[in-house]
């Protein structure tokens, strides 16, 4: 019956100390579980980064080759027009120009 007597003044001397170790106890306990739910989210969070990367890389990817389809368009377009350009000028080279008909076309006669 001793050792009871000196455990039990044991405990009133050092109680702060019991309950400090009690309350981290519960902790751990208590944040193990609350753990594995944050690994549970980390985790979920970590799958939707990914496919929000994806399906930007995808979105880009798109865009680029739809702004060189449009490049390739329009370098088709530009290479067209200059050809016309080019014969109509030299249609009006060929033409022979006289300036009295120009005149009359513009409404101007000769005196």
């Amino acid at each position: 019956m001793i050792w009871w007597n000196k455990v039990f003044a044991w405990i009133k001397a050092h109680w702060n100390w019991l309950v400090l170790l009690l309350l981290a106890a519960v902790a751990y306990f208590l944040g193990k579980k609350d753990s594995a739910n944050l690994l549970a989210h980390a985790t979920i969070a970590k799958d939707q980064y990914k496919k929000d990367v994806e399906a930007i890389e995808k979105a880009s990817k798109e865009k680029t080759k739809r702004d060189n389809k449009i490049d390739n368009k329009r370098e088709e377009v530009k290479k067209v027009l200059e050809q016309e350009r080019e014969k109509k000028l030299r249609l009006v080279r060929e033409q022979e120009t006289n300036t009295d008909d120009v005149f009359q076309n513009m409404g101007i006669s000769k005196k």
